[in-house]
């Protein structure tokens, strides 16, 4: 029987990336019916987390396009001979890992759904590749992290970071859309961000 409190959780979580590890482990070597519950099993964190990213990138995080996503992100991990899958760092959790790759694949979504101009295709050949290094994982866990965190601050603070640093929208774009005079954009934007930082030290370890 698992172990109740703090040591029973903790347990159970070194347990359940052990099984997700072998898991990882049994699709790379094609082992019947492995795939088909690599999918049962990931497929409602993928589509939650691209619900998530594409409505904090300002998209309609409905279930149609989070679908849409959660077939990019399956489809990438088989390609080449599951070459996605073989460079997981097992330092990380399976979870995390399939974080960074989601996010990858939301950008892509939005930039194939976006207005073809000239040259497109010459910016997409020069895209950045999945992203399979440590400290990319790193990246997108603090990226998490500021985004949970934003989650805890008052909702005008919270709305002026996101339309400024998310959405990249100028102090004027920001002022209209938050109804406050644009001089005082700065001085809001600067509260926020004090409020943010101080959640995110008393969340950060050490």
């Amino acid at each position: 029987m698992p172990q109740a409190g703090p040591a029973g959780a903790y347990s159970g979580r070194v347990g359940r990336k052990a099984d997700d590890l072998e898991l990882l482990q049994r699709c790379i070597a094609r082992a019947p019916g492995s795939w088909r519950l690599f999918v049962d099993r990931f497929a409602p964190t993928i589509k939650a987390l691209a619900a998530r990213f594409l409505r904090h990138l300002g998209h309609p995080g409905d279930d149609a396009s989070s679908e849409d996503v959660v077939q990019e992100v399956f489809l990438a991990l088989t390609k080449r001979d599951y070459k996605l899958l073989r460079e997981y760092d097992p330092a990380y959790t399976v979870k995390t890992y399939l974080g960074v790759i989601t996010r990858t694949e939301v950008h892509r979504s939005i930039r194939r759904k976006r207005p073809r101009p000239a040259g497109a295709e010459e910016l997409d050949r020069a895209a950045p590749p999945q992203p399979d290094s440590t400290a990319e994982v790193e990246r997108v866990e603090e990226r998490d992290l500021v985004l949970a965190a934003l989650e805890s601050l008052p909702p005008r603070d919270a709305e002026i970071l996101r339309l400024r640093f998310l959405r990249e929208q100028d102090y004027k774009a920001i002022a209209a859309k938050l109804d406050i005079p644009e001089a005082s954009v700065g001085q809001t934007l600067y509260r926020a961000k004090q409020r943010l930082l101080d959640v995110l030290n008393s969340r950060r370890p050490g």
